[in-house]
């Protein structure tokens, strides 16, 4: 009866730690704009690299989400980082999100 179980065993728990490794690993928190300085925005898109911001739209479309990006590399291809601005703590601040190219592709 235990031969016959620890396969099944080995399996269930080979498969969590799959789960358990691979799944914060491509996760990306979003950070409110309107909360934080935008030198705190900027250092924290620094360090990561890519960021999901949240900021306040319109009374009809409501939150908004971007993704935030340190350069260029961190974009798909046929995409650039562009200048955006989003409303932070301190005023308005400039960041870069990913844009398709002009007269790019998809």
């Amino acid at each position: 009866m235990t031969r016959s179980i620890a396969p099944i065993l080995l399996a269930l728990g080979t498969t969590s730690i799959l789960l358990a490794v691979a799944t914060p690993a491509g996760a990306i928190s979003p950070i409110s704009s309107t909360v934080h300085m935008c030198a705190d925005l900027r250092n924290m898109i620094d360090r990561q690299h890519a960021v999901l911001i949240t900021r306040p739209g319109t009374r009809v479309s409501g939150t908004l989400y971007d993704r935030y990006v340190s350069d260029s590399a961190y974009c798909s291809p046929g995409y650039e980082a562009a200048e955006d601005w989003v409303p932070a703590k301190d005023g308005d601040c400039r960041l870069f999100n990913c844009q398709m190219i002009e007269g790019g592709s998809n």
